[in-house]
């Protein structure tokens, strides 16, 4: 299985290939925007992985939450790429790849934002419990009391396209996959107004 995975959500450059059994990421700010350096790094990743773009199984790349351009920048790379090659292109939440992995009971993904801000998600096991939620700082330390108090364990992870694998290649094996679609959560600058939803 060769799988790759694109995160350009963040300030960050963050790709990660699977070739066989052995995985090869990279993760690194470049002073460059993504749309310029996405392409050359995918294209050295590869080269450091022995194997071809057209050997490629399956592109995922992640969905959001993050930057609303940084989003759409892999996403469409994400969905050039598969069809040209006429493979599939997975969508992933950065939410999921913070999840990891969880044997059961309720858990609630947290991925941080910028100033203090969070993105959060419950969990039951692999399994969505509610919608995700952007929240600002005053009102997750509400949505963290009340979690705790429903005995909800908190893991909270910034993650790279390196953890983006694992579900990709969850999602690649079902017969129905996640829809290939940006998952914005934060609202925009003029939706300043806007009041996050607190866990419920």
């Amino acid at each position: 299985m060769n799988l790759l995975a694109v995160d350009t959500t963040g300030e960050s450059l963050s790709l990660a290939l699977r070739a066989g059994d052995k995985v090869f990421a990279l993760h690194k700010a470049f002073k460059a925007p993504h749309d310029e350096t996405l392409l050359p790094q995918i294209d050295r990743l590869l080269r450091r992985a022995g194997i071809d773009l057209k050997e490629l199984d399956a592109i995922a790349a992640a969905s959001g939450p993050g930057r609303f351009t940084g989003i759409r920048i892999g996403m469409a790379y994400a969905t050039v790429a598969a069809s040209a090659l006429k493979i599939p292109a997975i969508a992933v939440s950065r939410l999921e790849a913070a999840l990891g992995t969880s044997k059961g009971g309720l858990v609630c993904a947290v991925v941080p934002g910028w100033r203090d801000e969070k993105f959060y998600q419950i969990f039951r096991g692999l399994r969505p419990e509610a919608p995700p939620v952007w929240a600002d700082p005053q009102v997750w330390q509400g949505v963290q009391a009340e979690l705790a108090l429903k005995h909800v364990v908190i893991k909270e992870c910034d993650p790279t396209a390196q953890d983006l694998l694992a579900p990709a290649l969850r999602h690649f094996g079902r017969k129905r996959r996640p829809r290939f679609e940006p998952l914005y959560l934060k609202p925009a600058s003029y939706e300043a107004k806007h009041k996050a939803r607190p866990v419920r």
